[in-house]
């Protein structure tokens, strides 16, 4: 591995776990849903701006309706839920459970497309969601003040990006990612 591979790794690793630490210190001021709205409200500004600049904005409209599933599947669901996570487990937690996407991911893709699991790939998927719920299992009472159900909520965000790395696989192969990108934050947003 390059020491740039190295450096963009260990960059899009901060950017992404950073997100899960201003969430929890946002969710409570702001709220779940506006942390969500905020956040993709943001996102779809820049990605327009950008699609705009390089002249892909038509590509948009004539697949507004898949962008409306992708964008709840890829963006309004999971940060809501991962939101409203926040509220009561930690950071650190809601990280742990994120790490079930590629785990949800393959599971939605041998139901949906039908993609062939192998012994060794149903064993890793067994210990990866063993791994979450020892991780977890502190955290997961569902009595007053417990987690579980921003456990759970953590986990149907997951499920939820699992869904939409499937519905992109299936239905945007052949649109440009920047296009799909920002129609999916625009119809988040919306």
């Amino acid at each position: 591995m390059k020491l740039r591979d190295l450096f963009d790794f260990t960059l899009l690793a901060a950017l992404w776990g950073a997100s899960f630490l201003f969430t929890r210190v946002a969710a409570p001021a702001f709220g779940p849903l506006a942390i969500a709205d905020l956040r993709t409200a943001i996102a779809a500004l820049v990605l327009l701006s950008l699609l705009a600049w390089r002249g892909g904005v038509a590509e948009l409209a004539p697949n507004a309706f898949r962008f409306l599933l992708l964008g709840a599947f890829n963006s309004a669901i999971p940060f809501t839920l991962f939101a409203y996570a926040a509220l009561s487990i930690t950071a650190g937690l809601a990280s742990i459970l994120n790490a079930t996407v590629p785990l949800f991911a393959a599971l939605v893709a041998w139901v949906w497309l039908r993609d062939k699991l192998t012994a060794l790939q149903w064993i890793g998927l067994a210990i990866g969601f063993g791994g979450v719920l020892w991780l977890s299992a502190d955290e997961a009472s569902f009595k007053p003040g417990g987690g579980g159900w921003a456990i759970a909520a953590g986990l149907v965000a997951s499920l939820s990006y699992g869904i939409s790395g499937n519905l992109a696989k299936r239905h945007f192969a052949h649109i440009r990612p920047l296009a799909v990108a920002t129609g999916s934050q625009i119809a988040a947003t919306v």
